[in-house]
C-alpha cells in the first residue's frame, strides 16, 4: 500500500537528498530517513515510509544507495513453542 507523505515532509526528502546528492553520490538510505522522520515526529510517519521516498528521490539524483548497519543486520527468529 502506498502512504501518501505530507507536503512538508516530501518537500524536505527532495531538499535534504538534493543537499547530500551535491556532497556525494553516495546516500545512506534509513540514516537519511530518519533524520527526517525525526523533525517531523509529530506526524507520526514510519522510517520505512519515509526511506522509501528517499530512496527514490535519491536514484532520481543517481546516487548510489547505502543501507547502513539497518540492513544488515538478521531478521529475528520468535521462540519456539514447546
Amino acid at each position: 500500500m502506498l502512504i501518501q507523505l505530507s507536503t512538508s515532509i516530501q518537500d524536505d526528502i527532495k531538499e535534504t537528498v538534493r543537499f547530500s546528492a551535491s556532497q556525494s553520490l553516495v546516500l545512506d538510505v534509513f540514516a537519511t530517513a530518519d533524520s527526517i522522520r525525526r523533525k517531523h515526529e509529530d506526524q507520526n510517519v514510519a522510517l520505512e515510509d519515509i526511506a522509501n521516498m528517499v530512496a527514490r528521490a535519491a536514484a532520481q539524483y543517481g546516487c548510489a544507495l547505502e543501507f547502513g548497519d539497518r540492513a544488515a543486520r538478521p531478521v529475528e527468529q520468535p521462540p519456539a513453542l514447546s
